[in-house]
């Protein structure tokens, strides 16, 4: 493990917690997101959350000397359980992105807190975890998951810890003790599996530790596997290069040449990515999406339909289908997704259904079972 660094903790407050996207992912199904941190000390190298965008590379009188202002200048929302709290009384019951279990939670414990505020207000939850300390809470998640629906996903990229977790993610719990934690959560009753996410080019992709941690996946309890690639961008792309080239500086080239300066790799390994990871889960009987949270209300059916729409959207890019076909599909996704009446209900419901169902029916599948709608 690296040597220890100074990490500094500011007490704020907020007006604002909640965050809610402008549309459904279909990959973790969250219409909202809360976090009751801004930084991070596990200092992963990749996190997306590294991007300039999101504003947590804070450069001011506290930070000066540090070498990661990401990962040592954590912000703590000490009022998140309560902003939450209020604002869930005005918006929609959807599932809700929470749980942050970086070291600093053991000493506030904002994520228990807001989890039970979700309990209170019978707001389903996704959790993606790379610590153990989720097990602390795992009273408050199978209650949430008895009154609505509660999933943790374990973040694991390796297999292993040696020669990974070291130059990608130095301050992170070891993976084995994520398969453990995980174990745990499944005995509970909670759903749960993991996110191989960020595969790395050249590093995580080979066949064999793709098919190492869905069989430790298996072997855990897990339900599941999504997997996805590498996305690079401004301060979050520095941060990785300066660990691949701690990790192995000839791979440097490579990635520069494989992604070209862009977002996401120039050619079509993410596709041949998800395929093997389909394949590999199929072999082993696991989903190798998330099975939605639909609660029973009028709405049900247009949420049952835009999932096989979402899931219609991965398996076209699986298949490297054009991008102009594959936004299509994703937007009646939407439209049906974000529909405030009930489809069958509507003056176009012929047009609507009939559209739907074409795309759907184009051999959609989920695991080793075709999707039908009732």
């Amino acid at each position: 493990m690296p040597a220890s660094r100074t990490i500094v903790v500011e007490e704020i407050t907020v007006d604002k917690v909640l965050n809610t996207f402008a549309h459904q992912d279909g990959w973790f199904w969250a219409k909202y997101s809360a976090s009751p941190y801004l930084g991070c000390q596990y200092a992963c190298a990749y996190c997306f959350l590294r991007q300039d965008g999101y504003g947590l590379n804070v450069g001011n009188e506290r930070t000066v000397g540090m070498d990661d202002t990401f990962s040592q200048y954590l912000r703590v929302k000490t009022n998140a359980h309560l902003v939450l709290d209020k604002e869930l009384q005005d918006v929609e019951r959807d599932v809700i992105g929470v749980g942050d279990y970086q070291p600093v939670e053991s000493t506030f414990m904002l994520s228990r807190k807001m989890l039970e505020v979700c309990r209170t207000h019978e707001f389903p939850v996704i959790i993606i975890a790379k610590s153990p300390l989720v097990v602390r809470d795992i009273d408050v998640i199978r209650e949430i998951s008895r009154r609505s629906w509660a999933c943790v996903v374990f973040s694991i990229g390796s297999h292993q810890s040696a020669g990974y977790r070291e130059f990608f993610e130095p301050f992170a719990s070891s993976v084995e003790s994520r398969f453990l934690a995980m174990k745990k959560c499944s005995e509970a009753g909670i759903h749960t599996g993991t996110a191989l996410m960020p595969v790395l080019p050249f590093i995580t992709d080979s066949r064999e530790n793709l098919e190492a941690v869905i069989r430790k996946t298996k072997e855990s309890g897990g339900r599941f596997v999504v997997a996805g690639g590498l996305a690079l961008s401004d301060a979050q792309a520095e941060s990785f290069y300066k660990s691949l080239e701690r990790y192995n500086k000839n791979f440097v080239d490579r990635y520069k040449t494989l992604y070209q300066g862009r977002f996401s790799p120039q050619d079509n390994s993410w596709a041949s990515l998800g395929r093997t990871v389909k394949g590999l889960c199929e072999t082993h009987g696991l989903d190798y999406r998330i099975k939605r949270f639909v609660p029973d209300s009028p709405l049900s059916m247009n949420k049952r339909l835009a999932e096989l729409l979402f899931l219609r959207v991965y398996e076209m890019e699986l298949n490297e289908e054009p991008e102009a076909e594959i936004q299509k599909c994703r937007e009646l996704a939407w439209r049906i997704d974000e529909m405030r009446e009930p489809v069958q209900c509507l003056p176009d419901e012929t047009a609507v259904m009939h559209e739907a169902v074409e795309e759907i029916m184009k051999r959609v599948r989920f695991g080793n079972k075709e999707f039908c709608i009732a």
